[in-house]
């Protein structure tokens, strides 16, 4: 089986993030420490491919030196990502949470070369994302919630992103949960679950 490879924007953007928020030299000490020279990291451009295992060994080397105490680290990475998307095209896309849960399936081609995305089930409150055949890290998998929650804050309206099974504990698949931010207003209820077995996710 083929390695998975990433676009390049996910690259280039993990290297802002630790940039932005490590110093401009954080960059250079993080290559400099990893385990095994990752020559794909220093060709990454934004329309190239990158393979995910080398991305994966840049994250895990950055939070290891610079915020090993970070419980969240790789999530505000996918975050910042999601939210300082480099494609113009991609912010018009998900200018509101339901245009950008249909456009789900184009965004995953573009950015990955292996596996597929899949909209379970989507109504004004939510979403089931599912995702099929892609090896990974739970480096990876927290990050990539991050990137949903922070391209869908691109829109004016804030939504909540959790995760259920995920291939990193060993499921068949990774699921993401993404809904409507509930009101923190006290006599409105929580959003139903968008289905049975799901009730400790706010939907």
């Amino acid at each position: 089986m083929e390695t998975p490879s990433v676009r390049g924007t996910f690259v280039l953007n993990t290297f802002d993030f630790i940039r932005e928020h490590h110093g401009p030299a954080a960059h250079a000490t993080v290559l400099r420490t990893l385990p095994v020279p990752r020559p794909s990291l220093s060709e990454a451009r934004e329309t190239s491919w990158t393979p995910l295992e080398d991305l994966v060994a840049y994250m895990e080397t950055a939070k290891a030196v610079l915020a090993p105490g970070d419980p969240d680290f790789y999530r505000k990475m996918g975050f910042y990502g999601g939210s300082h998307m480099r494609a113009l095209w991609v912010g018009i896309a998900v200018s509101e949470p339901t245009r950008a849960l249909r456009f789900c399936t184009i965004l995953w081609r573009t950015f990955f070369d292996a596996g597929h995305l899949e909209v379970i089930e989507s109504c004004p409150d939510g979403a089931i994302l599912r995702i099929h055949d892609l090896p990974s890290a739970a480096a990876f998998c927290q990050r990539f919630l991050g990137s949903v929650e922070g391209l869908l804050s691109l829109s004016a309206v804030p939504v909540r992103v959790e995760d259920g099974a995920c291939t990193s504990r060993g499921d068949p698949y990774c699921e993401i949960f993404v809904s409507r931010e509930p009101s923190r207003q006290k006599h409105e209820r929580a959003p139903a679950a968008i289905s049975p077995g799901l009730s400790s996710v706010a939907l």
